[in-house]
């Protein structure tokens, strides 16, 4: 909402109309509702004045009457994370742009300056990634610095993405203020119903952008959902979000391997690019856990492009076109050891994926919370590159526990155990090294890593399932679902931000403001 606090003396009648969102007789600027997690006074219930809710210090569900949920009441989880949220929205390096939003005109104007600088925000911020990742590709020798800087600030893709933020920051601030002044109210229906018209913004950004965002909204707002009955007491479920991802990077490297025409393009290349696994090899695999033969003149080639030791290049010349399963001496020419193999890739992923997880790291923390930084640089700098190592270590296990398995696979069948080549062996080696590698992640990012994965996983699902004439097809179905994510997400904005991930409400605050 417009910031339009200015230096003057509230009585006690203004400070209780601004809490309860009660119009205290003045015209003035819009107020904020506070968050239903802290104790305020309320309006009042069965016709007694002044009753306000119970604050509950524990978890007295046993106590409730009927087993009915009290109204207002929040489990002491729900009362924790509404605090946290506060910390969420502190820190921002680049002031709101606001206007009073008492007419229309004001709603008008308060909507534009939004719109600038929200479109300023994330096309600084997505320009400044795009540079360095353009230095890392600098330091491996590919391209030149002035193509880079160029294509990083003056290209399509920045200003697309900035141009995307700002018309959706620009409708969702008009329609909702708009709609307070028509209705005289503050409340869910007007999120609800900006945060859908502000979704077609999304119009803006090319398919596979559309796609990508329309996921990992849907998801986040779902998201909401279950922390919204969670903090009222009404369900909870322990260490689901480890769950959520163990499931979900079951079934992307299921695709990995068996249907990677159901993942994005650019998503498969990178796993293949960071497991070091030949597509080929992987190709090879599906041909013959779906019983077809094998080109040994295919194999061989493959094999000779990759170094292969004396011992490769003996397995490949006795392999049969109808082998059991692909030997690791295909999927590893150029080391004989399988725990040699593993501990290169842990190596290699580690050191590769560190540049990746602390530009994803710094840059938010340069862009929104400089603040923070310039108070404790040290405190900040050092846990910031410790976080940035931890998750490379996690995503080091990850791919190593899965070659591990497979290799594994393969040595028990040459020790003569009947395990065959299911397809579902990779889906089941997948929920292994996941449920294993999660753990070594800080706790406050597995909800977050879940969240990045779900969407692919439910993408893979949907189209193995098309492909089998099982669902069908919906035209715009990506813009559908983000007006529909956003609907939710903005409207628990409004009133109850602390059931939004700390991502989300970081990410709406600092680029987008209040209403």
């Amino acid at each position: 909402m417009a910031d339009n606090s200015r230096a003057h003396t509230s009585t006690p009648a203004e400070t209780h109309a601004r809490e309860t969102n009660v119009d205290s007789g003045h015209d003035s600027p819009l107020t904020i509702r506070p968050r239903i997690s802290i104790p305020a006074p309320v309006p009042p219930v069965n016709g007694a004045p002044g009753k306000a809710r119970k604050h509950h210090k524990d978890d007295d569900r046993a106590n409730w009457v009927n087993g009915k949920r009290p109204k207002g009441y929040r489990t002491p989880e729900g009362r924790e994370a509404a605090e946290k949220s506060k910390l969420y929205k502190s820190g921002t390096t680049i002031p709101h742009l606001v206007y009073p939003c008492t007419t229309y005109e004001g709603v008008l104007k308060h909507a534009v300056l939004g719109a600038i600088r929200s479109a300023g925000v994330s096309y600084g911020a997505k320009a400044l990634v795009n540079l360095c990742l353009g230095m890392m590709k600098l330091m491996n020798g590919r391209g030149s610095f002035g193509v880079i800087l160029k294509d990083a600030f003056m290209g399509r893709d920045a200003v697309r993405f900035g141009s995307f933020f700002g018309m959706f920051s620009f409708l969702w601030k008009l329609v909702n203020n708009g709609l307070r002044l028509y209705r005289g109210k503050d409340d869910r229906i007007n999120g609800a119903i900006a945060g859908a018209i502000a979704g077609l913004a999304l119009l803006i950004e090319n398919h596979e952008r559309r796609v990508t965002f329309a996921q990992q909204m849907f998801i986040r707002s779902m998201q909401g959902v279950y922390n919204a009955g969670k903090y009222r007491g009404q369900f909870s479920f322990r260490h689901g979000d480890a769950f959520l991802f163990s499931v979900a990077s079951a079934q992307v490297l299921y695709a990995y391997t068996m249907h990677p025409d159901t993942i994005p393009k650019e998503f498969f290349s990178f796993m293949v690019k960071t497991a070091r696994v030949p597509a080929e090899a992987l190709a090879l695999n599906r041909l013959r856990v779906r019983g077809f033969p094998v080109d040994l003149s295919q194999v061989r080639a493959l094999v000779d492009r990759y170094k292969p030791t004396e011992h490769a290049l003996q397995v490949v010349s006795a392999m049969s076109e109808t082998v059991e399963a692909i030997p690791c001496a295909v999927l590893h020419p150029s080391m004989d050891s399988c725990l040699t193999t593993d501990a290169e890739r842990f190596v290699h992923v580690t050191k590769g994926i560190f540049p990746v997880y602390a530009t994803l790291n710094f840059v938010p923390l340069i862009v929104l919370r400089m603040k923070r930084l310039l108070k404790d640089p040290v405190g900040v700098i050092s846990k910031t590159t410790f976080n940035t190592l931890r998750s490379s270590v996690f995503l080091a296990v990850f791919v190593a526990g899965y070659q591990t398995q497979i290799c594994a696979h393969r040595n028990l069948m040459l020790a003569g155990w009947s395990v065959g080549n299911s397809k579902y062996l990779y889906w089941l080696f997948g929920l292994v090294c996941a449920v294993v590698s999660i753990m070594i992640e800080q706790e406050s990012r597995r909800a977050e890593l879940a969240m990045y994965v779900l969407p692919k996983a439910a993408e893979s699902i949907y189209k193995i399932l098309y492909r089998k004439n099982m669902v069908k097809g919906v035209k715009n179905w990506d813009v559908m679902m983000f007006s529909v994510a956003m609907s939710l997400i903005m409207s628990f904005y409004q009133q109850e931000e602390q059931v939004l991930s700390p991502f989300v409400t970081r990410l709406i605050y600092h680029v987008l403001g209040r209403s």
